[in-house]
């Protein structure tokens, strides 16, 4: 959108990020409100294994540290640099070439890094232990080390400060059941000397951090879309698709019109641009047209939550299903936010196979 380009990248791509944040953890919450924490948690595990499967070995390689001699310190700094590029606010130290901390410090990841917000009180210990497993605790096995463990010693959830662990290689073959283990009594040691992460601002500039930040937290969306796909059915996860995006657009409206400059009294072109504004800024290219009378149609040309991570082609493409669910959740809040505007027509990408749009025109 030409209106919109003049943007601060790391303005339009923190915001982005928050938004892609916001849906993914209202999902989370939403799968909690209807069917409780175990399925919650157990999508979880899955979109957390199946992140690593797709990133973790490329990613040492993109971020340097397949150089470094230690898999501790390796793993404690590919968790700290790529979490941190994905706006998450952590720490590191090492404690010697075979224990290197990580610490994920408050304000919380839920709702965003930035708009913080208590809906962490929701969740319970078990979701960041589930996330560790599949994550943290899962390192050795894929580096090809036996030996490696990753140690939890706070989390919030349990009413400790931050979340924070180590890894450790214990140079011995651990059992599965070993590689992740929980210390709560240890911790973080006084006068443990942890450090933000240093990025080489030549390699990695401000601009392309920010489109980090925003890709990250977009793929989280797709991917636990790809899992409640498997686990809870599509028809339960449209319905709760629509209703997690419906809570984070409401939740938001009023940050996107600010941030992107949208005002006016209602009318097709101040909901049109409210639309093309939030995809804009998760990174889709949109096109927003007049059509008849005063109406406007939108399309979005190229959709990241259609090509990210497990719906990348060749893989199944994004459901039509979950189009429409999201179509759904715009008519909700384009009728209260814009009164009397309404979306005329909402054409599925996956059916016809030509842009994801739609009309918005005064209701009739």
């Amino acid at each position: 959108m030409r209106e919109f380009s003049s943007l601060p990248v790391v303005d339009l791509c923190r915001l982005g990020g928050s938004l892609a944040f916001s849906v993914d953890n209202a999902l989370s919450l939403a799968i909690i409100q209807r069917h409780g924490h175990e399925p919650a948690e157990d999508i979880q595990f899955r979109v957390l294994r199946s992140h690593q499967e797709h990133f973790f070995l490329a990613g040492l390689k993109k971020l340097g540290l397949d150089r470094e001699s230690s898999d501790a310190v390796r793993c404690a700094k590919f968790h700290v640099l790529s979490n941190f590029l994905g706006g998450l606010r952590v720490r590191y130290a090492e404690e010697s070439p075979d224990k290197a901390w990580v610490v994920y410090d408050t304000p919380y990841w839920i709702d965003s890094p930035w708009t913080p917000s208590v809906a962490v009180a929701a969740i319970r210990p078990n979701m960041l232990i589930r996330t560790m497993a599949a994550w943290h605790g899962n390192n050795g096995a894929l580096l090809g080390n036996e030996g490696l463990a990753y140690v939890m010693t706070t989390l919030v959830p349990r009413g400790d400060a931050c979340d924070a662990g180590y890894f450790l290689d214990t140079h011995r073959k651990l059992d599965p059941s070993e590689r992740l283990q929980l210390r709560f009594d240890e911790g973080i040691p006084p006068g443990l000397k942890l450090e933000a992460p240093k990025l080489d601002l030549a390699a990695w500039p401000l601009d392309r951090q920010a489109k980090a930040w925003r890709n990250f937290s977009v793929a989280y969306v797709g991917g636990r879309l790809f899992w409640m796909l498997r686990t809870l059915g599509e028809e339960e996860t449209a319905s709760l698709f629509e209703y997690a995006l419906r809570l984070a657009i409401l939740q938001h409206r009023e940050r996107v019109q600010g941030i992107m400059g949208i005002a006016g009294e209602p009318s097709p072109a101040r909901a049109a641009a409210l639309w093309a504004g939030w995809h804009y800024s998760w990174g889709d290219e949109v096109q927003v047209t007049k059509g008849k009378d005063d109406g406007m149609a939108g399309e979005v040309r190229r959709s990241r939550l259609h090509e990210v991570g497990e719906f990348a082609p060749p893989a199944s493409p994004f459901p039509a299903s979950l189009e429409r669910a999201a179509a759904r959740a715009w008519d909700t809040v384009i009728a209260y936010d814009c009164p009397g505007i309404v979306i005329a027509e909402a054409k599925s990408r996956g059916e016809t196979d030509t842009p994801w749009s739609f009309t918005f025109r005064r209701s009739r």
